[in-house]
């Protein structure tokens, strides 16, 4: 009975966690291509306009189109990781570090 009673609770803990998350559901896709990356922000699957952009060691800010889509450039000639925010108009942020390839 105890078993039952925890499986359950850890059931229902879950998708509390799960529902919480999918309130707030936003995703943030990079694509590092040569000189830059593309970033894709989206929330809830739909793009997100006007979502603010910025690349750690960088100078600048970029804005996402209508299709939630900007072009991030970089003048780092050497591969790095680099760490991307993304501020949603609403004031909610979102991380990804990833690494930047080298110019060729």
């Amino acid at each position: 009975m105890k078993k039952t009673i925890l499986a359950l609770g850890l059931v229902t803990a879950s998708s509390m966690a799960t529902a919480g998350m999918m309130g707030s559901d936003v995703l943030m896709r990079v694509n590092p291509v040569a000189q830059g990356a593309w970033v894709q922000v989206m929330q809830n699957g739909a793009p997100v306009e006007g979502a603010t952009i910025t690349l750690s060691g960088a100078l600048g800010e970029f804005e996402t189109a209508e299709n939630g889509i900007a072009f991030v450039m970089t003048e780092a000639p050497n591969t790095r990781t680099g760490v991307f925010t993304a501020t949603l108009p609403d004031g909610e942020e979102i991380q990804k570090s990833v690494v930047i390839p080298r110019n060729h």
